[in-house]
């Protein structure tokens, strides 16, 4: 799990009408610009992804170990930006690492 510091509010970013997104095989992005010195990730798994509570969590715990090993959270001398994350509906069970080195792809571009 990331820090508290660096999980952003999914209502704040709710009301925001500015920002930008593009989307991946798996996963949608809306990237919006903030004020800190460092970048917040939110994440969004709906039911319609897995109606059991586990299944949704387990998806959430790998992006956030992820996010949390792979993205230097306090980049000095840079852009920050708040970055919403919504799985799409087809994350199959099996390709969950698929998943992640989707993931990884779109923040290494």
């Amino acid at each position: 799990m990331l820090a508290k510091k660096y999980r952003l509010p999914i209502q704040t970013v709710l009301k925001q009408k500015s920002g930008h997104s593009f989307k991946s095989r798996y996963f949608l992005f809306k990237i919006f610009s903030s004020d800190l010195p460092f970048s917040r990730f939110g994440l969004i798994v709906s039911k319609k992804i897995s109606k059991k509570a586990v299944d949704r969590n387990r998806i959430k715990r790998l992006v956030f170990n992820y996010l949390r090993k792979n993205i230097s959270l306090n980049r000095k001398n840079s852009k920050s930006d708040d970055v919403l994350i919504i799985t799409m509906k087809n994350i199959p069970e099996k390709e969950k690492l698929e998943a992640i080195e989707d993931l990884s792809s779109m923040f290494n571009n």
